[in-house]
């Protein structure tokens, strides 16, 4: 249930003057009015300006706002983090098979903490779990920072210390989706969880670039020590939240035998079973191309790590477009059908970027890469939580976790590939597997599970 607050719309300052459908007078931030107002003609063809209210709603509860800006500067360290650690790793080794191994320790916490991280998010107060999560980021921060600003960083330090921040995020992931939902409701839990990813995405695009420059003015280390403030302000901003209703919800049953449970829900709801396999072949074979991504820039655009940033921040750009669209659909109908569709875009554009030689064109064409990586990653975590009660949301999201933990096989597969055959050729085998992935659950996946799945946009 949305908790009420101030309305954030009476702040005039820098603000546009908007006639909603009530005949209300409302003050919006003029970037985010006109570009919802884009995202609302693109849905529905038109702009009830009553509509971009709407969309802002969930602002209105306190609670969201802080966790909306935590998002945002944890955010931005991420994703600088992302930038600084490719382009370290791949000046140090020299080795694609390196940005795999990288890849491969940060993600592989989620396979085997998954289904716990669930489960504590179903068991502990959720906020609390992320200010403690946020700091143990900010230590991997300040510890990299020193290794490679004293000059004594060797390859195993990278390994290990990125390992410590794949259990951090594993952590983190179901806690933070399932508190959104507890702040906004099940009602409006897809636009809750998208402009929490649009905060994500916003600090694609600033992060991903701030992180290039960084390294061409101050070098990596300078760049870890950037990412360990944003986490430290993370964090205390967490700590301004007053507190929602999402603690122990899990607190009769012993932990395994809620774990039991969370690894019964694939067996018996078909909904689950079809999602975590498409996200399983997307974690493995799509989501993976960020490990290229410096290898693209140095060595098949030559464009360095500026370019690099600005290939990050396209990603990000992307998805901001298609979250701002998901946002803007009130309601969503055949969730399954519509990733299935997303998934097979998302092969598309990966296979177009694999084969684009101009830097210019493969900037328009990453766009589209992040818009469809975006549109899928959101869409599948609301469709999960609204398939099980709300008593198990957090160890449905362990699935998710734990198929984001399956991505390290990707990007070790990917690493190899691209050291054989070479980047594009590699990335453009993985964008088959997936184009083929669609086709083949588009015809098997049965239409009586696709009506099972209820919800569905629908233009308003």
């Amino acid at each position: 249930m949305v908790q009420e607050d101030i309305p954030i719309y009476e702040i005039p300052k820098g603000r546009h003057r908007a006639l909603t459908g009530d005949g209300n007078i409302d003050l919006l931030p003029l970037p985010l009015y006109f570009a919802l107002r884009s995202s609302i003609i693109a849905v529905y063809g038109r702009c009830d300006l009553s509509q971009v209210r709407y969309l802002l709603s969930s602002f209105e509860s306190r609670d969201f706002r802080l966790l909306w800006l935590s998002t945002l500067s944890a955010s931005a360290g991420m994703w600088t983090q992302q930038v600084a650690l490719g382009w370290l790793v791949l000046e140090m080794t020299n080795s694609p098979l390196s940005l795999g191994m990288i890849s491969a320790a940060r993600m592989a916490p989620f396979l085997f903490l998954g289904m716990v991280a669930g489960t504590l998010a179903d068991r502990f107060q959720r906020r609390n779990l992320l200010i403690a999560i946020t700091g143990l980021s900010a230590a991997y921060s300040l510890s990299m920072a020193a290794i490679v600003l004293t000059g004594a960083v060797q390859f195993w330090h990278l390994f290990l210390l990125t390992l410590v921040f794949g259990c951090a995020r594993a952590l983190e992931s179901p806690a933070r989706q399932a508190l959104i939902y507890d702040i906004v409701g099940s009602a409006d839990a897809l636009k809750g969880i998208s402009l929490n990813a649009v905060a994500m995405r916003l600090m694609g695009v600033i992060g991903g670039a701030l992180g290039g420059v960084m390294i061409t003015l101050f070098g990596p280390g300078g760049s870890f020590l950037l990412m360990a403030c944003t986490y430290i302000l993370s964090g205390l901003i967490l700590m301004g939240m007053r507190g929602v209703r999402s603690e122990r919800t899990i607190e009769a049953a012993p932990f395994w035998s809620s774990l039991r449970t969370g690894v019964g829900l694939l067996k018996d709801n078909q909904v689950v079973l079809a999602l975590v396999i498409m996200s399983v072949m997307a974690e493995m074979f799509a989501f993976s191309h960020n490990t290229l991504l410096p290898v693209f820039a140095r060595d098949v655009l030559a464009v360095g790590p500026i370019g690099l940033g600005l290939l990050t921040s396209a990603l990000g750009l992307g998805g901001i477009i298609a979250l701002l669209t998901l946002t803007a659909l009130t309601r969503y109908g055949n969730g399954v059908q519509l990733l299935l569709w997303i998934l097979g875009l998302y092969g598309i554009f990966l296979l177009l970027f694999a084969t684009s030689g101009s830097y210019f064109l493969s900037l328009g064409i990453i766009i589209g890469v992040g818009a469809a990586a975006a549109a899928f990653d959101t869409l599948q975590q609301t469709v999960l939580q609204s398939s099980v009660p709300d008593s198990e949301r957090g160890r449905v999201m362990g699935y998710w976790v734990v198929s984001l933990g399956l991505g390290p096989l990707g990007h070790l597969e990917l690493g190899a590939l691209a050291g054989v055959l070479g980047a594009p050729i590699a990335l453009g085998v993985n964008a088959s597997v997936i184009i083929v992935t669609y086709l083949i659950m588009t015809i098997f996946v049965s239409k009586s599970l696709l009506k099972r799945e209820e919800g569905g946009y629908e233009r308003g």
